[in-house]
C-alpha cells in the first residue's frame, strides 16, 4: 500500500474518531464528578471552627474573606464584622461571581445554622478557591437570637426517632443523569448548573420530621432514598432503617454514584448536618434530586454513640461580637 493511501487511511479514522473523543471530552457529569471525588478523597477540611476564625480575623495577613449567604434582610440585621452578602439563590449569578476574590485568598462562607453554606463552599473549592464554612453558621458564633433569621436554635429541633442496626440495604445499579451546559470549562459548568440550581430554589436541607413523616406514612412511593455518608463501623451501630451506606470519601465513584436512583428523593446523612449538604449540593448539580438532613444524626437521635468522636452542639457555642441593626 502506498505512503499517500496510508495516510488517507489514517486521516479517515481520525476523523471517525473524532465525534467519539469529542464526546469523551465533554462529558459535563464526568468532569464534575471526577473533580469532585478528587476532593472528597484529599481529606480536604471543609468547615472552620469560630475559634479558628476569630484567630484568623486578628492577623490581616491571614484574614479571609468573609462571605455570609444569610437573606439580605438578616444580613442587614445581623453579621459578622466585615462580611459582603451573597445570598443563597443568586450566589453564582455573573455579578456575584464578579465580587469573589482571587482564587489566592481564602474565603469563609456561612449562613444561619452550618447548613446552607456548605454548598457555595465545596463549588468553590471545586473551582479552585481556597474555601470554608464556619461550623454551626452565625448560631455558633452568638448567642443572640437575632443572627438566626426565621431558623431556630439547636436542640429546639432535636428529634429521637428510632434506628436499626446491622447491614444496610440493598442497592440496585441505576443510570446516571447527563448535564450539558455546554460550558468551556469546570468552572464554568459548575457556575451554571450552581446557578440553575439555586435559581429553581430548591431547598438544600430537610428536617428529621419531614424525612421521618415521608418514611411512616402510608405512600411508600414517596419514601427518600437514604444514603448515610458516615464511617462503615459508625454505620452498623444505628442507621435509618433502608439506609445504604456510601462513605463521603468515595461517593462520588462511579460505582457508588451508580447506586443512587435518578428522580427519586435523596437524603444525605451525615453524623451532626455541618458537610451533608456539601454532598446533596454537589449531587444536585449533578442532576439527582438530593437533600442533606438537617443536623444529620444528631438531629435524628438523641444516642451519642451515632456521632463518633463528635461533639453534640452547643458544645461549641461562643458569643462572638457581630454587626447591623440588631447588634446595637
Amino acid at each position: 500500500m502506498s505512503l499517500r493511501r496510508l495516510l488517507h487511511f489514517a486521516v479517515a479514522a481520525l476523523f471517525v474518531a473524532a465525534p467519539a473523543l469529542h464526546a469523551q471530552a465533554i462529558d459535563e457529569s464526568t468532569l464534575v464528578a471526577q473533580a469532585a471525588d478528587r476532593l472528597a478523597a484529599s481529606g480536604k477540611q471543609l468547615l472552620i471552627s469560630a475559634d479558628e476564625l476569630q484567630a484568623l480575623m486578628k492577623d490581616p495577613a491571614r484574614a479571609p474573606v468573609l462571605i455570609s449567604v444569610c437573606a439580605p434582610d438578616d444580613f442587614a440585621k445581623a453579621h459578622i464584622p466585615g462580611s459582603i452578602n451573597i445570598p443563597r439563590g443568586a450566589f453564582f449569578k455573573p455579578a456575584n461571581i464578579a465580587k469573589l476574590p482571587p482564587k489566592s485568598k481564602p474565603i469563609v462562607t456561612y449562613c444561619y445554622t452550618g447548613t446552607g453554606a456548605i454548598g457555595p463552599a465545596t463549588v468553590l473549592t471545586l473551582m479552585g478557591y481556597d474555601a470554608r464554612q464556619l461550623a454551626w453558621g452565625t448560631m455558633g458564633w452568638s448567642r443572640n437570637d437575632a443572627v438566626l433569621g426565621a431558623a431556630t436554635r439547636f436542640p429546639e429541633s432535636q428529634q429521637n426517632y428510632p434506628v436499626v442496626t446491622g447491614p444496610q440495604g440493598v442497592a440496585v445499579t441505576h443510570a446516571r443523569p447527563v448535564i450539558a451546559t455546554g460550558r468551556p470549562g469546570l468552572d464554568q459548568i459548575l457556575i451554571e448548573r450552581g446557578d440553575a440550581m439555586e435559581s429553581a430554589d430548591r431547598s438544600v436541607s430537610m428536617t428529621a420530621e419531614a424525612v421521618q413523616k415521608l418514611l411512616t406514612d402510608s405512600e411508600m412511593a414517596n419514601d427518600p432514598f437514604i444514603v448515610d455518608l458516615r464511617g462503615p463501623a459508625d454505620f452498623v451501630k444505628g442507621h435509618i432503617k433502608g439506609a445504604i451506606n456510601v462513605p463521603a470519601v468515595a461517593v462520588y465513584q462511579p460505582a457508588n454514584l451508580a447506586k443512587l436512583p435518578l428522580g427519586r428523593r435523596i437524603v444525605t446523612v451525615d453524623y451532626n448536618g455541618q458537610t451533608t449538604v456539601g454532598v446533596s449540593y454537589v449531587l444536585s448539580i449533578l442532576g439527582y434530586n438530593a437533600r442533606g438532613l438537617q443536623y444529620g444524626m444528631m438531629g435524628w437521635s438523641t444516642d451519642d454513640a451515632l456521632m463518633g468522636d463528635l461533639k453534640r452542639f452547643p458544645a461549641d457555642q461562643r458569643d462572638l461580637p457581630f454587626n447591623g441593626s440588631a447588634a446595637h
